[in-house]
């Protein structure tokens, strides 16, 4: 899977995970790629050179990083994390400007 750029339309399904009644809920359906997950050195770099774990910060250490670890894409209102190595989420691009299926 690529990280997909910011403001790309994309048909999200992810998969329930909780654990002791709290974790993730079962969400399917139409989004948009909202932002970028840094990798771990970018994030690194950035804690290292004073910054703040904000979401703010979080946010600079994304638009700074050339390798994305990940996007981040909202649905139904809620910020769904999209990882090429997780196996539970699954984000397909929409390429027309029709709504998808779900």
């Amino acid at each position: 899977m690529n990280v997909l750029p910011v403001g790309t339309r994309v048909w999200v399904a992810q998969g329930e995970q909780r654990k002791w009644g709290c974790g993730r809920p079962y969400v399917v359906g139409d989004g948009v790629v909202t932002g970028h997950l840094p990798c771990s050195a970018c994030w690194q770099r950035y804690l290292d050179g004073g910054g703040h774990v904000t979401a703010a910060g979080y946010r600079a250490a994304a638009d700074a990083c050339e390798e994305p670890a990940g996007f981040i894409a909202s649905v139904k209102g809620l910020p769904l994390i999209v990882m090429p190595d997780d196996d539970t989420v699954l984000a397909v691009p929409i390429a027309s400007d029709e709504r998808s299926a779900a």
